[in-house]
């Protein structure tokens, strides 16, 4: 199995920049997505695949099968500003992370909540123990400091962009390249190659209800260096029902506690 890479939550901001301004629809549905102080999202992985590829190589023809193991996400934060996030993958694991108004933040694992700390320190322990591909160092891989910025987070910085946006009906989309420049020698011929983002943002009463990510790149395969294309696409559902407060079990709230949380 070979799997895609995992390119999710892009920073928009770092796309190319061009002589355009945000259209004042699209900025005023931003606008009101700041304003939000609860609101709740679900992020749907839209491609899980798997997609088969037949490459050709030094050694012959070679096929691999690319598995998008991008979770399903659903995430609410409440009026108090603190936020719980479940992510599930279709291989059974499940995470359910909350971080508080003031940045604390525990995972509930298979072993119960777990510190960022903690987590680090059982990620070690298991490399040292078992080495590679047990179960538990899948889940302790996932749960290390995952990427959870929430929509608005994810959005906001279209609002100083430059980019150029088009409309059709109360859909817009933006789309640029990223690249990191050098490689770690700063050899541009080491530097991984760019990735195109497509963004898709769609309003429905003047508010944003939804956006759709799209990603494009290629991938070395192996020591071979040949380059596969390889895609990701991922949709994004926004409610703008508060909630009250997020469901804190009472083992989260007391590690929440001991890192300085008060809740």
């Amino acid at each position: 199995m070979f799997a895609r890479p995992i390119f999710l939550l892009v920073s928009f901001g770092l796309a190319l920049s061009t002589r355009a301004a945000v259209p004042p629809a699209l900025a005023t549905a931003l606008e009101h997505l700041r304003a939000q102080k609860s609101y709740s999202w679900e992020m749907i992985n839209g491609d899980p695949g798997p997609v088969a590829q037949r490459v050709e190589t030094r050694r012959g023809n070679v096929t691999l099968v690319q598995q998008n193991i991008s979770p399903h996400m659903v995430g609410s934060i409440d009026l108090d500003g603190n936020v719980l996030i479940r992510r599930d993958w279709t291989d059974g694991i499940a995470l359910d992370t909350i971080i508080t108004a003031t940045g604390e933040s525990v995972t509930g694992t298979p072993e119960g909540w777990m510190t960022t700390q903690e987590i680090l320190s059982a990620l070690a322990e298991e490399r040292l123990q078992s080495g590679t591909g047990t179960r538990r160092l899948t889940w302790l891989r996932r749960a290390d400091r995952p990427d959870l910025r929430r929509p608005d987070q994810e959005l906001l910085p279209l609002l100083k962009s430059t980019q150029v946006f088009e409309s059709t009906g109360d859909s817009y989309t933006t789309s640029g390249r990223l690249s990191s420049g050098g490689g770690t020698s700063g050899n541009p011929a080491e530097a991984p190659p760019p990735i195109d983002v497509t963004v898709t943002l769609n309003l429905r009463s003047g508010v944003i209800r939804d956006y759709e990510v799209k990603i494009d790149a290629t991938q070395s395969v192996s020591r071979s260096r040949v380059q596969i294309p390889v895609s990701e696409q991922r949709i994004v559902i926004l409610t703008y029902l508060p909630v009250a407060r997020i469901s804190i079990p009472d083992e989260a709230r007391e590690k929440l506690r001991g890192l300085g949380a008060k809740l």
